[in-house]
């Protein structure tokens, strides 16, 4: 089902549940007496308002940067893979051939295969045998001239960078967020509203109107939160742009020319 459409039927569910909550308690309570809790119910909510703001924006500040973060991470990943791969221009034939092979079986695995199983936590068997290949063929090359020490020396500091960088990946992959923070986020969005029901407004459609606001905007952060709080699923995940990039590069670089945007 389109996560869209879901998104939006959590929204529209969310605000009709808090109407609703809203009519009964005006119906059962009545206007006069929920009046009567104006000066209490205020400073409360004014607390408990406050507290959850707080929380809130905590929360989604953090997701939005752990996905910043993460974009930068992916990206940081394909450059040292990019970079082993023109590293190697400058080693002998056959270790050059070796390297670059692996280098393009490693980016085909991780965007037809590995992007797909992150979505659900999990990882690429066959990404991991390739970048252990890498690894094996680089280190156990024994450089001869000083040009291939540096070249070697560079390999080597390039596949550390980009393996420590997939870890990061996998393991952010495979944790969402806090089944806790979940609950206290809710809860909290619920208490938020349920204190509005202590106030009551003459104007039954002004009553409705600010319910609606208040539950619009706690539903709306919340959705932002669970969008963001999986970045590599969903129509807004981190896509591996990069890795197409370094694709690219591996089929044009001996052309000569630059690849095609």
């Amino acid at each position: 089902m389109n996560p869209y459409f879901l998104g939006l039927l959590y929204v529209v569910s969310a605000t009709l549940l808090a109407v609703g909550g809203m009519l009964v308690v005006r119906r059962r309570v009545g206007v006069e007496a929920l009046a009567s809790y104006h000066e209490v119910a205020g400073y409360l909510l004014s607390v408990v308002g406050t507290l959850y703001a707080v929380l809130l924006g905590f929360v989604v500040v953090g997701a939005l940067e752990h996905t910043q973060e993460l974009r930068v991470l992916v990206d940081q990943e394909a450059s040292g893979l990019c970079n082993i791969f023109l590293c190697s221009n400058g080693l002998p034939s056959a270790k050059k051939t070796t390297i670059r092979s692996l280098c393009e079986q490693y980016a085909d695995a991780v965007i037809n295969d590995e992007w797909q199983a992150m979505q659900r936590g999990k990882y690429s068997v066959s990404a991991f045998k390739t970048v252990w290949s890498l690894w094996k063929e680089i280190t156990a090359y024994t450089p001869e001239t000083e040009s291939e020490k540096a070249l070697h020396q560079q390999l080597l500091s390039e596949i550390c960078s980009m393996t420590q960088n997939r870890r990061t990946r996998i393991v952010s992959a495979s944790h969402g967020m806090n089944p806790l923070m979940w609950t206290v986020l809710i809860i909290g969005a619920i208490f938020t509203v349920m204190f509005t029901y202590f106030f009551g407004v003459k104007n039954l459609r002004a009553q409705i109107l600010m319910t609606v606001l208040v539950s619009l905007t706690l539903s709306l952060n919340v959705l932002l939160v669970f969008i963001f709080g999986s970045p590599f699923a969903g129509e807004l995940a981190i896509q591996p742009d990069s890795f197409k990039l370094d694709r690219m590069i591996f089929e044009n670089f001996d052309k000569g020319a630059p690849p095609t945007p």
